[in-house]
């Protein structure tokens, strides 16, 4: 049987592989709009993370998660207006 929130599970889990590998790719480029797509990407993670943490009933690991993911989002946001 599979578990109930398996897709977000597997998205979250996609999110971070492919924001290691953009970010090496970026690392080694030196390309700094990849960083932030990377840091994007780890956004999602997050808040796919915090999505499945909800529906289990961890409240306070889904609320700290969430903000922890609109903080990157805001952070990755405003360095795209500084750069």
């Amino acid at each position: 049987m599979r578990h109930p929130y398996e897709k977000f599970i597997r998205l979250e889990l996609l999110f971070i592989i492919v924001a290691v590998i953009v970010g090496i790719i970026a690392l080694l480029k030196g390309f700094a709009f990849v960083i932030i797509i990377a840091l994007y990407m780890i956004a999602f993670s997050m808040l796919s993370g915090a999505i499945v943490e909800w529906h289990t009933h961890q409240t306070n690991q889904a609320g700290k998660h969430f903000l922890q993911a609109i903080l990157l989002f805001i952070f990755a946001t405003y360095m795209i207006f500084h750069l």
